[in-house]
């Protein structure tokens, strides 16, 4: 992972191999509710491995982020005939109104500033009819009441509650929804949680936000490192080789009742 980002040839833990498992898990999920015939925008695709596996299953696929590096080898790595990969400038959606029958975005809006303005672009180029799914982490999983998000790369956190009333605001219908996962997965995403707020505790100052991004990450990346070599007591490959020996039948599901207990919200909106 660097900074915020899971570099699928690169997973350095069983946390983020978990994590990629996760992102996996709600790209296929996509390509089974939107039409196949759809043109679809990925906001914010990362690595770009999720926008292929949309473009597995729909017509057409283009996947925007503002990193150029990353833009760059996505286009590389993945190159169908029917995925593209175009750079972001974080603020204008690069893209006239109505270009899109479907738009994605996972694990982005919790980055955004102006959170606002980023939901009323998606709005501006989403055909009529068309269909915008957003995930983002639970707060009222991860954060005590009033307490601001460990994680130095959030802006904020949201309820469903939060979220709804935001996407309210251009959206006529919203669906709120969950992601949750097996028992064995939550328990050890409940146990990080747990251990990140420790941590966060003995930051009586706030200087993981004051230093340089850096810094801090390189200095958290350290803690998670000597908390794997601790807690695993194996080399990762061999902790990720167990767990796929367990064969759990799911590891992540949409949850429809439990949300304010699932590990991320999931909303599916309509223009």
């Amino acid at each position: 992972m660097s900074g915020e980002r899971i570099i699928n040839k690169n997973i350095t833990s069983f946390e983020e191999y978990l994590l990629y498992l996760k992102e996996i898990f709600i790209y296929k999920w996509v390509g089974t509710i939107i039409s196949h015939q759809s043109f679809c925008l990925d906001l914010g695709c990362g690595q770009g491995y999720g926008t292929d596996i949309l473009a597995s299953s729909i017509k057409e696929v283009t996947g925007i982020d503002i990193d150029k590096r990353i833009i760059k080898k996505a286009s590389k790595d993945y190159n169908r005939s029917n995925c593209h990969f175009k750079l972001y400038d974080g603020r204008r959606i690069p893209f006239s109104d109505d270009a899109f029958d479907a738009i994605v975005s996972f694990q982005v809006i919790e980055h955004i500033k102006d959170d606002k303005k980023f939901i009323a672009e998606v709005f501006r180029t989403l055909k009529k009819g068309g269909e915008f799914i957003i995930s983002t982490p639970n707060r009222l999983l991860r954060l005590p009441r009033g307490v601001k998000p460990w994680n130095i790369y959030h802006i904020r956190e949201y309820t469903p509650q939060e979220l709804k009333a935001l996407l309210k605001e251009n959206f006529k219908e919203v669906e709120i929804l969950g992601i949750d996962a097996c028992e064995y997965i939550k328990r050890l995403e409940l146990e990080r949680i747990r251990h990140n707020l420790k941590v966060v505790s003995f930051d009586f100052f706030n200087l993981r936000r004051l230093l340089p991004p850096a810094i801090t990450s390189t200095v958290l990346e350290t803690f998670r490192f000597l908390k794997n070599v601790i807690s695993l007591g194996k080399n990762m490959n061999n902790k990720i080789a167990e767990y796929k020996h367990k064969d759990f039948p799911v590891s992540y599901r949409i949850e429809k009742t439990k949300i304010e207990d699932s590990l991320d919200i999931l909303a599916v909106c309509k223009k």
